[in-house]
């Protein structure tokens, strides 16, 4: 099944940045809202399978900082909010970092997949867990733990979410106002944006959130005993 029509379903007109993704548009021959949502979802699918690659080789703290930025751009886009810098200051528009991560969590807890155990911490608790790994992981508030769950079910949430968002019809005013800018790479020295013409691949025979490399997350380990009585000879 070719799944590129999926991400412009609700597509609408951009509000900001448009002459940015119009040269984008320009250089794919897709319309901007589709540019800019396979960028999206592009950065999303990095951000997660990065983060895989950590969780099977046991680096539960990079895995979970990694998890924790593709919530980050989840939350932005259904915000639709903008960076809050001293030339805007406090613009209504923006929301702090902090803010959009939780945002992107209070998503998954309300769109997650209903076949998946639920997050096992609140926004504000996530939170906490990203600023610790951001910064030297120099400290934990007491009360708070984390294991292996908290980065595996996190990623389980956001495939199911980069799977469904695209049919929620309030989220394509967001996606269109979001400060989302492209990046550029050249191609056989032309210009264009990274990760358009590989998510449009993709999604020719895959759901956006399928097909992640590194997703051993995706699968639970159950431990089975395999021993038996021991064998007498007497009938």
């Amino acid at each position: 099944m070719d799944y590129r029509p999926v991400l412009a379903r609700h597509s609408v007109p951009l509000t900001h940045e448009v002459t940015q993704w119009n040269e984008a548009a320009r250089a794919t021959g897709l319309e901007p809202y589709e540019c800019k949502a396979s960028y999206i979802c592009g950065a999303m699918r990095e951000f997660m399978q990065a983060s895989g690659l950590n969780f099977a080789n046991e680096y539960h703290l990079g895995a979970l900082f990694l998890a924790l930025d593709a919530t980050e751009l989840l939350g932005r886009v259904v915000t639709g909010t903008r960076r809050r810098t001293r030339r805007r200051g406090q613009d209504p528009e923006a929301l702090g970092a902090t803010a959009v991560l939780q945002r992107g969590v209070k998503y998954l807890t309300d769109h997650g997949d209903p076949q998946v155990a639920p997050l096992p911490h609140s926004p504000e608790h996530y939170a906490d867990l990203r600023n610790f790994a951001a910064h030297g992981a120099t400290y934990l508030p007491q009360e708070l733990r984390f294991d292996p769950d908290s980065a595996r079910l996190l990623l389980r949430h956001l495939a199911y979410a980069l799977n469904t968002m695209w049919d929620d019809s309030d989220l394509s005013a967001n996606l269109a106002a979001v400060e989302v800018h492209p990046v550029w790479t050249t191609v056989k020295g032309k210009k264009e944006p990274v990760y358009v013409r590989d998510i449009q691949e993709h999604l020719k025979a895959n759901q956006p959130g399928d097909e992640l490399a590194h997703d051993s997350w995706r699968y639970t380990i159950v431990s089975v005993d395999t021993s038996s009585p021991a064998v007498t000879g007497r009938g």
